[in-house]
């Protein structure tokens, strides 16, 4: 018969560890998910309006050399077109689009180079970015060949 208090000899004193490790990999995994998890759930919203920096220095564009088209603040989301002269561009985005393409071709062929978009500082910042891909758009290939050297976006100066 064994002896309960050899039971207690023959067990094997644990070893002492000089520093205990913590694993952090888990810390990791949750901070990842959590990155990932408020990235897809945050709503961008291209509608907010940015603020335009004011102008210290500039390169001062005439505007008989230019097509100018001035961009007011509109109802709702959408910005008010209009020529230089005071014409109205249509409120409908396709038939806009026709319009202003129409119009910087008649302004080229006036022998102006430039287009110069004059905001009001009201005018969300889509609106004007909106404004100049169209332009960029329709006349990719007139800026390849110099008929079309820059779009402006005008500043107003304090």
């Amino acid at each position: 018969m064994i002896d309960d208090e050899d039971d207690e000899a023959l067990a094997m004193p644990r070893k002492k560890r000089d520093e205990e490790e913590m694993d952090i990999t888990p810390m990791i995994d949750i901070t990842f998910l959590l990155l990932i998890f408020f990235v897809v759930a945050s709503k961008m919203d291209p509608t907010k309006m940015g603020e335009i920096p004011k102008a210290e220095n500039g390169l001062a564009i005439s505007a008989k050399d230019s097509a100018v088209i001035i961009i007011q603040a509109g109802s709702g989301d959408k910005a008010a077109l209009s020529r230089m002269s005071g014409a109205e561009f249509s409120s409908d985005e396709d038939t806009q689009t026709s319009e202003i393409v129409e119009y910087v071709t008649e302004e080229l062929k006036a022998g102006k180079n430039h287009v110069m978009l004059m905001g009001d500082e009201n005018v969300k910042v889509g609106e004007v970015t909106r404004i100049q891909k169209l332009i960029g758009d329709a006349f990719a290939d007139d800026f390849e060949t110099d008929k079309l050297s820059f779009t402006y976006i005008a500043v107003k100066e304090e």
